[in-house]
């Protein structure tokens, strides 16, 4: 069993299926992890700031198979039953040429944001 196939076979065990919808493509199942980030009194781009002390629950971090390359897609939501989120930034890691998985920051978007036309 090589790299590639060990992550995805990890990610099949220990995952939860997710659905990642893009407006341009059909949507894509695979089985992802997601977790959250907790940062801590950091700036956002919409000028976040939280005081000494607090943590920023609404950011997650995503880590799926190869298959599902995140990293190629514009403005997709990615869906598990708990909720849905918009990816932020989006990265494949590649060892020896491979690709062996994508990791992805995710922003969980409010109930009103959610587009069923996506």
């Amino acid at each position: 069993m090589n790299q590639k196939e060990f992550v995805r076979r990890m990610l099949r065990q220990y995952g939860a299926k997710t659905m990642v919808r893009c407006r341009d493509a059909e949507p894509v199942c695979a089985y992802a992890l997601i977790q959250a980030m907790g940062v801590k009194h950091k700036a956002y781009p919409e000028d976040v700031w939280l005081p000494e002390g607090y943590y920023d629950n609404s950011h997650f971090f995503y880590l799926g198979p190869a298959d599902c390359r995140l990293d190629q897609m514009k403005n997709a939501v990615v869906s598990q039953d708990d909720g849905d989120y918009m990816v932020i930034r989006s990265r494949g890691y590649w060892m020896q040429n491979q690709l062996l998985y994508v990791w992805a920051v995710l922003r969980e978007m409010p109930k009103e944001e959610i587009d069923d036309g996506i």
